[in-house]
């Protein structure tokens, strides 16, 4: 016992920082640091090995060197009351809360918020199972509210019952207490027997019910598995204030002494020194389960069976307090502290149930503020308190021997990338890969391990794939700095040691940087179809434009060359005798061109119209052998014959003339200069003009006779070819 003493005494003193190396290890973080506020109402750590800080007016997250938030005004987390946190383990998130109820969770995989609109309520319960946290308020609205994180997203069920209290089991099995009686799972349907239920709790996969006669135990069945009523020798045991599960008994909290009820035999006992007056359990620490009643004094149920007392403070100075509940956390094995409102810190030695009070006035210094309001013990052993006004207090755990430090130093630790700094934009990690513009390629990367109690001998080295041949030196600097990268594709890697001899695992980030976009292939497939715009436009220029211009000077060398040949008649009038001019040529080939332009069906000398010299040009067809004369007069009797079909098509045209569509499209134009279109619409024109001149069928008909369907087309045809309308040509024939 007496080395146990020694032990605690020297650890103690090793806490309190006797020594300048000591002092320098404790750790204040204030306004000064990054706080958003000296008044830290809560503290928490996820499984990532963070510390989050909530205070009246922002969230604030710890990584060892840095204190992020959220300060920026438009963000959700912008100066929002932070009453609690709550990790959710399962889920990956982390849950806050306000005084007006839940305000969302907190992604940590992903780094955002997903938003929850508060509910006023009385009362908010909230309690994990198998790492997942559910959470039940209720209050003023006579409802209960029920929220959980599904597939990343809140899903809420409200019930029409007030909830007094609410327990899960090993099971997930939720069992709630009410007005009217206890229900499982839902306010499905309320079970027998439990009209007088004024306290529950689970133990296992069954719930232990407190009613004014006894206890009751209720299986997943919704049924009564074992009714044990209370000694007649208990007074008031009726009159239960709280109850807490401690290994497999029930510990049952009265006005005069504290009951313990074992679950597995069914029997009452109360040992005399259990004595505790209308006690309230603290939020259970694994194994043990500490009782305050609310004037200072407190009681710790261990391990073994072993309960130990503690007078935290004298009866009068409790009465001042706000009245509110001790904190309490484990440093390690035998030493644990517990911090009451307004009467600083007390370290527990549960060995020997000894403790030793530190206030603000002692001249230590480490504990500013007396008054306390959250404590935290994170992975490491650190013990974090939050204040009243002196915002957060990082002690290092109690020393370590020196072969512990040898093997301390071998586990290197593991770093992680806390945060991405971008052009001098913040910029939480949401993945372990980004990708950022060419225009945005500073790059900024800030890492720290987790290892709080040895941040200041941690060194890191780091490197970035692409810029970097080789490990940087190491060094205690937790940022690393690259401006100007080029684009392309970079991973960045650290490591961490607190020797400089062993070195822990790597954590990596890739960034990858886009290529401009006049160098990305959108931009090469936009500028190959710019440049084939340009080539369509100029193809069209050249032949809407050059090609007539070809034409037009075309005519004008055929001019000059008849003007030569007449120059040519009369110097040399010999000549003419021989052979024929050029102009009796010309003359000769546009009789024999007319006398192979297809015949109409009727033909008017009086009602035609005088053909141009253009229109000779453009109608001249070669000279035609007897087979094409052939095939044109088989043309015409074809005409001739589907004259007034409508429905006559070049495809039936082809087929009746048995050749394929274009060999039937290059012989009727080589033959005829027309298209096999052209053609039928000008035998079809002449016919209806045959028909204009020798019936009296009215233009509609006469239409309809020929093979038109559509007045409009047939009257612009009409005009296009005879120079006047249907009507005009009737009369000026009559």
């Amino acid at each position: 016992m007496n080395r146990v003493l020694i032990t605690f005494l020297f650890s103690a003193f090793a806490l309190l920082g006797m020594s300048e190396e000591q002092r320098a290890s404790i750790r204040h973080l204030t306004r000064q640091n990054g706080l958003t506020n000296d008044r830290v109402t809560v503290l928490e750590q996820d499984h990532h090995g963070y510390i989050w800080a909530g205070t009246e007016n922002g969230l604030n997250r710890i990584s060892g060197h840095e204190v992020y938030t959220w300060e920026y005004p438009g963000h959700p987390l912008h100066n929002i009351h932070v009453s609690d946190i709550e990790t959710d383990e399962k889920e990956n998130c982390l849950w806050i809360f306000t005084p007006q109820g839940l305000a969302g969770c907190i992604d940590l995989a992903q780094n955002r918020l997903i938003e929850h609109a508060p509910d006023e309520a009385d009362s908010l319960l909230y309690f994990h199972h198998k790492g997942q946290l559910y959470m039940w308020q209720y209050g003023p609205t006579r409802r209960c509210v029920r929220t959980r994180i599904n597939k990343g997203r809140l899903d809420t069920q409200v019930f029409d019952k007030e909830v007094s209290d609410i327990h899960t089991d090993e099971e997930g099995g939720d069992w709630l207490l009410t007005g009217r009686g206890l229900y499982l799972n839902g306010l499905e349907e309320k079970l027998r027997g439990s009209d007088s239920v004024t306290h529950i709790t689970t133990y296992r996969n069954i719930c232990l019910a407190v009613t004014p006669n006894g206890v009751l135990a209720y299986n997943h069945s919704r049924r009564v598995v074992r009714r044990t009523p209370f000694p007649k020798t208990y007074r008031n045991a009726n009159q239960c204030t709280d109850l807490a599960t401690w290994g497999d008994q029930l510990l049952i909290f009265t006005p005069e002494k504290t009951i313990a009820y074992h679950i597995l035999e069914g029997t009452f006992s109360a040992p005399t020194n259990w004595q505790l007056k209308n006690g309230q359990t603290l939020p259970q620490n694994g194994k043990h389960v500490y009782a305050y009643d609310g004037q200072g004094k407190l009681m710790r149920f261990g391990e073994g069976g072993a309960v130990h007392s503690l007078q935290l403070m004298p009866t009068e100075v409790a009465r001042q307090s706000s009245g509110r509940m001790p904190q309490v956390s484990v440093m390690n094995a035998t030493t644990e502290a517990i911090a009451t409102y307004g009467n600083g810190l007390y370290l527990l030695n549960v060995e020997t149930g000894k403790s030793t009070h530190f206030r603000q006035e002692e001249p230590h210094g480490f504990v500013r503020d007396n008054r306390i309001h959250s404590l935290l013990t994170d992975h490491t052993g650190c013990l974090w308190i939050a204040t009243e006004q002196a915002g957060v207090t990082c002690l290092p755990p109690i020393e370590k021997s020196e072969t512990q430090a040898i093997l301390s130093a071998k586990n290197a630790p593991h770093p992680r990338i806390n945060l991405v700094v971008v052009d001098g934009e913040e910029r939480l990690m949401s993945t372990d890969e980004m990708e950022l513009s060419y225009t945005h390629n500073n790059v900024e990367w800030h890492f720290s391990c987790m290892a709080y109690d040895q941040l200041d001998a941690t060194q890191y080295q780091y490197y970035l794939t692409g810029v970097d041949s080789t490990w940087q030196s190491p060094t205690h600097n937790h940022k690393a700095i690259y401006k100007d990268l080029p684009p392309g594709r970079y991973q960045f890697h650290v490591r961490a040691s607190l020797d400089g001899l062993h070195w822990g695992s790597e954590a990596t980030h890739t960034i990858v940087i886009d290529e401009p976009w006049w160098s990305q292939w959108p931009a090469y497939l936009v500028t190959l179809a710019i440049f084939a715009a340009m080539g369509l436009f100029l193809y069209f220029i050249v032949h809407q434009f050059i090609h007539p211009e070809r034409a037009t000077s075309d005519k004008g060398q055929a001019s000059s060359n008849e003007q030569q040949t007449s120059s040519n008649k009369g110097q040399a009038p010999n000549n003419e005798q021989k052979e024929p001019s050029n102009e009796q040529q010309a003359l000769s080939n546009e009789q024999q061109a007319l006398s192979n332009e297809p015949q109409p069906i009727s033909h008017n000398p009086q009602t035609m119209r005088s053909v141009t010299t253009d229109e000779i040009e453009k109608s001249t067809v070669p000279t035609l052998t007897a087979k094409e004369v052939r095939f044109k007069q088989q043309l015409e009797a074809t005409l001739a014959e589907h004259i007034e079909d409508t429905d006559f098509t070049t495809e039936q045209f082809a087929t009746l003339m048995g050749l394929k569509r274009t060999q039937f499209y290059n012989r009727v134009k080589h033959i005829t200069g027309l298209s096999p279109i052209e053609l039928t619409r000008k035998a079809r024109l002449e016919h209806a003009a045959h028909l204009l001149i020798e019936s009296d069928l009215n233009i509609d008909e006469v239409r309809e006779r020929c093979g038109f369907t559509n007045s409009t087309n047939f009257y612009n045809y009409f005009k296009q070819h005879f120079g006047m309308t249907p009507r005009q040509y009737r009369q000026s024939a009559r």
